[in-house]
């Protein structure tokens, strides 16, 4: 079993390396200038062609694609996730951090109630097994779960 279980953990590694490398793909297909995009999000007034060639020089686009990948796959293992291009001030692992917090707590109330309800709905529908309840419930845990997730948007201000 600890033969397995390693074998596992070890399958994991490239399996991320894979999906990183179709994601970078991915970003790397986007038709827009990731340069131009963050000369937009900053807010410049007049966007040239030096400094989008300037842009794209403090963020590495124009080395080769092979060669971005690899640096940044080194620097994410450093946790080194680059500056934010909303606010070139702050750092996103100061981001991350910034907002990791109230999104853990968020996660852990949902579970918190999700737990507290399905077990008890879980019970009864067990013991009144095919009675009205029991219908009821499936019906329902059918119809949201088969429901696009965006028919259900709560806007809550947190």
């Amino acid at each position: 079993m600890k033969n397995y279980i390693i074998k596992r953990i070890l399958l994991v590694i490239p399996l991320l390396l894979c999906i990183s490398f179709v994601c970078f793909i991915f970003i790397s297909l986007i038709p827009s200038d990731p340069a131009e995009v963050a000369l937009r999000i900053r807010q410049t007034p007049i966007i040239t062609e030096e400094a989008i060639l300037q842009v794209r020089k403090e963020l590495g686009l124009n080395d080769p694609f092979l060669i971005r990948y690899v640096k940044w796959l080194i620097n994410c293992l450093k946790l080194n996730f680059g500056v934010s291009y909303t606010n070139p001030s702050r750092t996103v692992l100061g981001e991350i951090s910034r907002s990791l917090p109230p999104t853990l707590k968020l996660a852990g109330m949902s579970l918190f109630f999700v737990i507290t309800l399905s077990i008890p709905i879980g019970f009864f529908s067990a013991v009144f097994k095919d009675s009205l309840f029991d219908r009821f419930i499936r019906g329902m845990v059918f119809t949201t779960t088969a429901m696009p997730p965006y028919w259900i948007n709560f806007n809550v201000d947190c």
